[in-house]
């Protein structure tokens, strides 16, 4: 029984002591008494490792390495005391959720925040916390009793969340003791079974690598030492501290120095013999003995006065100290990664002699990993994963939530997409169809758009919900249909049959086992396990070990949760909602630990609990202010003060804040004096948002040690005017330095120079042949401008035909951008169709409604003009209940939102018709056409232009509402179309054709007017009519007069008229004798009979004019068109872009900061200047051999049967400029042909071609 500490400064050989001690005690004897050697849990591995290692040894069966918890496993199956169930942190968790349901009305502070994300965590910790510090239940419960009134000056808060904390501590308690066994059991098990423990009586110990342990960690190094044959434990302390020794507060030692006293002191109560203690004094250290820079690190880092260190010339040129500042994060980790494939390839280390440690890492883990992953470091990430991003996690998550949420359409896909419903071996053997995640994604996109969800799933019927809805067509004859529905309902029964018998389940079951049976018989069904072993086996073949190990783990892991659920609470009747809340708590607490899965590879740790071995050079990332040192956060279930208060009565939890802060000092010398030879040290400038950073005071202490350590920058990308030797350093894996070397060509392809080094980058993966074909991809996407190359005449052909079936609106979007003109009819792309109501359905709901409505009345013989407001609601609420039936899938009858917004429309419909009887009351047109169409197969026919390549295009459409009113001059027509939205006729947008809809109807109407009314017509105008129901806002009450007035204004059409007065009287009486603006159109008469200039009005001269252009226009669009032009050129007007609202941007991939892509400019026109433009385009077409003259009756549009006259076009062509160098780089010149004499860092000119190699001259002259 004796017992010694070991101490020494970091570096002084306290680990390599312990090592060499069982080294030579094996050596000596093989066989004899057990040697222990115990470390922290994290530290395991590496310790193994090391004894393992020793090529004296040749393995041992002598010699343990252990950490405490494996020591009382050890312990245990010796003596006994494990007949208890033992339970983890998940299982902890489940008992606590299971006791603060049970106690929820008991409670008085906790009740509410109970069910809080993380409140079990921070519960189980605080558990934990008091079991290490061994403060029973009966003394927090006595604090309780006897401190109650301090505990009240305190604050009411703190009683009542003692109160909680003491009543579920004692119940929680009460059911480990009975029946199971955590972590913390184990070790006041330990505790009490060290002194019955043969195994232990003869053993020497060595406890190596701690800062400190809690009380229940000294209570067994206590027994250790009383029933043991020798122990040893080694501290990082500079001197010995006598038993109860006080430790100065700001000492840098001070975690170990206090934890030295305070063990020295209780050894002494217990009578153990303390050996003379060993310091170890090497100066330099043992570690530093080669590296004087760093050896200086570690004897200044404590002192209060630090001597700056001198670097020799030599020490400078091999620094072993590295200070760098970068741009960012990422420009942080990426230069640590170039400088590891440096020291690797350069310096002949294993990626095992380097270790990147950071204090928060969080922050830097994951992408540390992509970045080390990109640079082919391998690497071990110290931290352990939750398993909630895990497929088999989230399948049950998913399946859970389709249950309770009746299969919602979310919960039913995020449980498709685990991919465990792909069966591994086929089990219908009556099915022929493979399964596929192609069929899903079908049924995917059938369920969106028919708004499947709930019951539905479950219907004995096939679903057999059709895309194509149209009344006309009855029967699928080809069959495509059918299949289409069979294979819906296949895949559809694939995952309805094993959730539906889930469900039942569920639902049959009551109790805990009951259900957690059912959840495994789901998992066994769809061959979960075998599944999870194809993917591990699948990762191991492409190397990627974590990966095979994480599948490999997260079954047993889940079902150990599942079988500690069944022990906790398993005959207990709960609800589902309570069982899925027990499943969602279980795997929120599951955490992966994995070890290494090589030797080889860069350790990745945080500062306080990764212990590094044998590193020869450290990367400490994100040394800023704020984090090293790190701001300690109050956090957990009690405050600092309430913390203080349980102290004060002798219940000593873990340190407090200010504490914790002071010791991280410690804790950053730990870590800077981990390597050997080189420690580089990295902050960022800027964070993730670009908002600065500041060097943390570490910086600081570093530069006043070391002043001629100079500090670099560190960028994501090398500058031009840098040297070759930096240049050089972001060429060092062959995937990084290809990206590296696009970069530069970027730069060089803006006029930027370029450093001669990456031309010669460029030669070197020109000539390999395993990245040459990656090289030739990459240069040509650096000459992608987005443009796209007119259509062949031959492909245009396919696509269209000799003969195009058009519409006006095709026109139009063909003006506002080709290329969406292409997506949307070309290619006939569309979106994916979802079960909601938008506007063009409530467009198309309108026009259906009015058209009938307008119907009725007119087979009723009806005045529409006399209908009362509360009559045109009433048949307006007959004509949207027949229509509702047939909208996108009876959406409005689905739902109580549906209904409402069912009700909204009537009132909308009606109030639009009240209006609409308005006009009719005070004007003289009479609608003769209501949703008439022109066309092939129509009433009216179609508009046929002969195009110069020989393409037939017809124009087909539909027109609203045509209304007619007879004069002694003749017949007039007007077009009127019912709009969602408000909108005005522009001439400019006329101009341009992006608003050729309207000027295209009255067009076709007054051509076919013999045709179709047995007479000519003349244009009396066409309007836009606002179907909307407006709320009046006024400040004071209007009567039923002055309101109608309002209203009237409010639905005031918009459009263009004829400018004749007579006529503008014909459609509003109000006129008739009088002067002013209308209440129902946009115009307003002088008392001469003139009008005013803000009337929308043209003269018959204007109306010539501008139907010439509407068809010269369309004539040029259809020319273009057919030839094959869908360049990606969206139009702006203002503020008005064609990219609003277009579903193709994802197509298209439009950019205004990419070559090539630039917006179509139209300037804003006026009336005026758009008719002049209008007027100069006829008179340049009369001067080159045009027939048009202004008023004339077109003569190049033909009817059905007649001979389409062929007319000249203006093809709508791109013109966007594009630089010199990019025109030289896609004139495909030889890049050889000028490489004798290139201006240095310019490079070449010409193309760039993988397959011809670049010489060109660096910075120095030499060359490339």
């Amino acid at each position: 029984m004796a017992f010694q500490f070991v101490l020494g400064r970091a570096g002084t050989g306290k680990t390599a002591s312990c090592l060499e001690q069982i080294k030579q005690r094996l050596k000596a004897e093989p066989q004899g008494k057990p040697l222990i050697w115990l470390v922290p849990e994290q530290a395991t591995f590496q310790a193994e490792y090391a004894l393992a290692s020793e090529p004296e040894l040749r393995g041992t069966l002598r010699a343990q390495v252990l950490s405490f918890r494996r020591l009382a496993w050890r312990v245990m199956q010796e003596v006994g005391g494990t007949s208890r169930l033992p339970i983890d942190d998940t299982g902890k968790k489940l008992l606590l959720h299971r006791i603060l349901h049970k106690q929820r009305d008991r409670l008085r502070s906790l009740r509410d925040t109970a069910g809080q994300t993380g409140f079990l965590e921070h519960m189980s910790e605080l558990f934990t916390e008091l079991k290490r510090y061994r403060i029973t239940a009966d003394e927090l419960a006595a604090f309780y009793s006897a401190r109650i009134s301090d505990s009240e000056r305190a604050g009411a808060s703190f009683a009542n969340k003692l109160h909680d904390l003491q009543l579920v501590y004692a119940e929680f308690q009460e059911e480990l003791s009975r029946l199971y066994l955590d972590g913390e059991d184990y070790l006041s098990l330990l505790i009490d079974q060290v002194p019955k423990s043969s195994y232990l009586r003869e053993a020497s110990i060595w406890i190596d690598g701690f800062y400190g342990f809690s009380p229940q960690e000294s209570a067994v190094i206590e027994q250790l030492a009383l029933h043991t044959e020798d122990v040893r434990i080694t501290l990082s302390l500079d001197r010995p501290y006598g038993a109860g020794e006080p430790v100065p507060e700001l000492e840098l030692f001070h975690p170990t120095a206090r934890t030295m006293s305070q063990l020295s002191q209780r050894l002494v109560e217990l009578g153990v013999e303390l050996n003379p203690t060993v310091v170890l004094e090497a100066n330099p250290p043992a570690r530093f003995a080669a590296n004087p820079v760093l050896a200086h690190l570690e004897r200044s880092w404590g002192l209060g006065v630090r001597p700056a260190y001198r670097m020799k010339p030599e020490e400078r040129a091999g620094s072993a100290l590295h200070i760098t500042a970068a741009v960012h994060r990422r420009a942080e980790v990426e230069g640590t990664a170039r400088a590891i494939r440096r020291l690797v390839r350069e310096e002949g280390l294993r990626w095992r002699d380097c270790a990147v440690s950071v204090r928060n890492l969080e922050a830097y883990g994951d992408l540390i990993a992509g970045t080390f992953a990109d640079y082919g470091i391998p690497l071990f990430l110290d931290r352990k994963r939750p398993v909630l991003h895990h497929p088999m996690v989230e399948f049950i998550r998913s399946a859970l939530e389709v249950v309770r949420q009746h299969w919602r359409y979310d919960a039913v896909f995020r449980c498709v997409k685990t991919g465990f419903f792909i069966p591994l071996r086929r089990t219908d053997k009556g099915s022929a169809e493979r399964v596929s995640t192609h069929g899903f994604d079908r049924l995917e996109n059938y369920v969106l758009a028919f708004g499947i969800q709930g019951s539905r799933w479950r219907e004995g019927a096939d679903w057999t919900y059709r895309y194509d809805t149209s009344i006309e067509r009855e029967e699928d004859e080809s069959g495509v249909e059918s299949a289409f529905l069979r294979s819906i309902n296949h895949y559809r029964r694939i995952i309805a049959q094993p959730l539906g018998v889930f469900q039942d389940k569920l639902r049959e079951r009551k109790t805990v086992k009951e259900r957690v049976e059912a959840l495994y018989e789901l998992l066994t069904e769809l061959q979960v396990p075998e599944r999870l072993e194809k993917w591990s086996q699948e990762a191991l073949n492409a190397g990627e070990p974590e990966k095979a190990r994480e599948h490999a783990q997260v079954w047993d892991r889940v079902i150990d949760m599942l079988d500690q659920l069944v022990e906790l609470t398993g005959e207990e009747d709960i609800s589902v909602e309570q069982f899925a809340k027990l499943i969602e708590t279980g795997m929120e607490s599951i955490k992966l630990g994995l070890v290494p899965p090589t030797l080889d590879q860069v350790l990745i740790g945080s500062m306080d609990r990764t212990r590094n071995a044998r590193i020869k050079h450290l990367f400490v990332l994100g040394v800023t202010e704020g984090v090293m040192p790190a701001k300690i956060a109050e956090s957990g279930v009690l405050t600092e003060t309430e913390r203080e208060h349980l102290a004060s009565a002798g219940l000593q939890l873990a340190e407090d804040g200010r504490r914790k802060l002071l010791d991280e000092n410690f804790l950053i010398y730990n870590a800077l004096c981990t390597p050997s030879e080189g420690l580089w040290i990295s902050y960022p400038l800027a964070d993730e948002e670009g908002k600065s950073l500041l060097p943390s005071d570490v910086i600081r202490r570093i530069r006043r040690l070391f002043p001629d350590v100079p500090e670099q920058l560190g960028l994501n990308e090398p500058g031009s005017r840098t040297e070759a030797d930096e240049q050089l350093d972001y060429v060092t894996h062959p995937d990084k330095a290809l990206s590296m070397l696009v970069v530069q060509l970027k730069q060089w392809m803006r006029g930027a120079p370029v450093h001669g080094v990456w031309w010669s980058v460029y030669n070197w993966f020109a000539r390999q042949p395993e990245h040459s074909g990656r090289l030739a991809r990459l240069t040509e996407a650096l000459q992608y401008t987005n443009r796209i190359a007119p259509l062949s005449e031959r492909t245009s052909r396919e696509l269209y035909g000799d003969s195009i079936d058009t519409s006006v609106s095709r026109m139009e979007r063909f003006v506002a951008c080709p290329f969406s003109q292409f997506a949307s009819h070309g290619l006939r792309l569309k979106e994916r169709r979802m079960f909601r109501l938008e506007a063009p359905d409530v467009g198309q709901l309108f026009h259906a409604a009015l058209s009938r409505f307008a119907e009725q009345i007119v087979a009723e013989g009806a005045d529409w003009g006399g209908l009362s407001a509360a009559e045109c609601e009433r048949r307006a609420a007959l004509v949207i209940d027949a229509l509702t039936p047939r909208l996108q899938g009876e959406i409005l009858l689905s739902s109580k939102r549906y209904h409402y917004i069912a009700r909204k429309l009537k009132q909308v419909i009606g109030r639009a018709a009240y209006m609409l009887g308005e006009h009719a009351k005070r004007g003289q047109f009479q609608p003769i056409g209501l949703e008439v169409g022109f066309g092939a197969g129509e009433r009216i026919p179609a508009l046929h232009y002969e195009l110069d390549n020989g393409v037939r295009m017809n124009l087909r459409g539909r027109i609203d509402r045509i209304d007619r009113a007879d004069t002694e001059k003749g017949a007039l027509l007007r077009v009127i179309d019912y709009k969602s939205s408000s909108k005005a006729l522009q001439l400019g947008d006329v101009y341009y054709g992006l608003s050729l809809q309207m000027m295209t109807y009255l067009d076709v109407i007054l051509t076919h007017a013999p045709l179709w009314l047995g007479t000519e017509a003349q244009p009396a105008g066409v309007l836009y009519f606002h179907v909307h129901n407006p709320v009046l806002q006024v400040k004071n009450a209007l009567s039923a007069e002055q309101a109608d007035k309002e209203l009237r204004k409010r639905f005031k059409m918009k459009g263009l008229l004829s400018a004749d007065a007579d006529t503008v009287r014909l459609m509003d009486s109000a006129l008739v004798g009088a002067s002013g603006y209308s209440e129902l159109l946009p115009v307003a008469l002088k008392s001469d009979g003139g009008f005013y200039k803000s009337s929308s009005v043209a003269t018959e001269q204007e109306w010539g004019t501008v139907r010439r252009h509407v068809q010269r226009t369309i004539r040029e669009i259809g020319t273009s068109m057919s030839n094959g032009h869908i360049a990606i050129e969206p139009y702006r007007k203002g503020t008005a872009v064609a990219c609003q609202g277009c579903s193709f941007q994802p197509v298209c991939q439009f950019d205004p900061q990419l070559a090539g892509n630039s917006y179509k400019q139209l300037p804003m026109l006026g009336k005026d200047l758009a008719l002049e433009l209008m007027e100069r385009k006829d008179a340049s077409e009369a001067g080159s051999g045009g027939d048009k003259r202004h008023g004339e009756k077109p003569t190049e549009v033909a009817s059905d049967g007649e001979k389409p006259i062929k007319r000249s076009q203006a093809a709508f062509r791109p013109a966007a400029a594009r630089s010199n160098r990019l025109a030289a780089l896609e004139a495909g010149a030889g890049l050889e042909d000028d490489l004798d004499e290139p201006a240095g860092d310019e490079g070449p000119s010409g193309s760039l071609r993988p397959d011809e190699p670049v010489r060109g001259r660096g910075k120095d002259g030499e060359t490339q």
